[in-house]
């Protein structure tokens, strides 16, 4: 599953930048098992810098053109929005792509939550010189499992998706039948027919996506970094679930956060539906557009 983190959609706010250096600096640590064990446990996304046309401006909230792009994440255009569309692609496709399939096997089989045992000291693709060659150590069944998923043999037509609420995210033309060692893009239509005319002169058409609930996600975890101008310390906004099981394990994570670290204020956090559709002072927008409410209604995952 795939553990998906960005940063500075509004360029003014700094700390965000700050925290992701931190994250990035922990996460790539050799020698830390609990690093070590994140890294096993999920594919880590990570985009530093959702709007640099706005960084390099000085811009507080908005881009070049003015646009706030924590706004557009519920319809992103690929020219007006490339940076918020290409993250929403980017979503989708691991959504889908990355689901956890049954029968799948569960990374606690491979490497154990409660100890450290079987973590190495030394990160796995660190190389150490010697004269004798060293075995190839045996895979385990996870690694098996995602090679396998991952070999071109695996990809079949039917992972091309549109879904019907993206009308500006589509496919590239369809596998020839046969062929199924081509690979999936995720482009605007007036891009994939600039590719193939011949293609272009017929309608693009893909299988919609099956239902995938938000536990089979390929998306564990959706993290959007931000700074905010009066409340201090750490703390978190996420979305208000029906659901009372939904909504505890939405605010488990945040809770485990503040276990952790004295920096995280827990009470400071925003799980209110109230919080999802408000309206910005500035230019009446909702933030029902921003990424942590659009991902959630495009894929019903808990973590964001």
């Amino acid at each position: 599953q795939v553990f998906f983190l960005s940063s500075r959609v509004h360029p003014g706010e700094t700390p965000s930048s700050f925290v992701f250096n931190g994250f990035l600096d922990f996460i790539l640590r050799e020698e830390d098992p609990r690093a070590q064990m994140l890294r096993r446990m999920f594919v880590f996304k990570l985009i530093p810098m959702l709007n640099p046309d706005g960084v390099v401006r000085g811009h507080y909230r908005t881009d070049s053109r003015g646009v706030n792009l924590n706004r557009q994440y519920l319809n992103p255009d690929a020219e007006l929005h490339p940076a918020v569309y290409g993250a929403k692609a980017v979503l989708l496709y691991h959504h889908v792509h990355s689901r956890v399939v049954p029968g799948s096997p569960d990374w606690r089989t491979y490497v154990s939550p409660l100890g450290t045992s079987s973590l190495s000291t030394k990160s796995s693709n660190h190389s150490i010189c010697s004269n004798a060659p060293s075995p190839e150590p045996a895979l385990s069944e996870l690694e098996k499992a995602n090679n396998l998923r991952n070999s071109p043999s695996s990809w079949r037509a039917s992972t091309y998706f549109s879904p019907s609420q993206e009308p500006r995210l589509s496919t590239a033309p369809a596998a020839e039948p046969g062929n199924k060692d081509q690979p999936v893009w995720i482009l605007p239509s007036s891009h994939a027919a600039e590719h193939c005319e011949e293609e272009a002169r017929r309608p693009l058409s893909a299988p919609l996506p099956e239902t995938i609930l938000p536990q089979d996600s390929g998306l564990a975890y959706y993290v959007d970094l931000h700074g905010h101008a009066s409340k201090r310390g750490c703390f978190m906004y996420g979305n208000s679930f029906p659901d009372e099981n939904d909504q505890v394990e939405n605010m488990l994570f945040p809770k485990l956060i503040s276990l952790n670290s004295p920096h995280f204020d827990f009470t400071g956090c925003n799980f209110s539906e109230k919080n999802m559709y408000a309206k910005d002072k500035r230019d009446g927008q909702s933030k029902e557009g921003s990424g942590r409410v659009a991902v959630y209604k495009a894929l019903g995952i808990i973590h964001r």
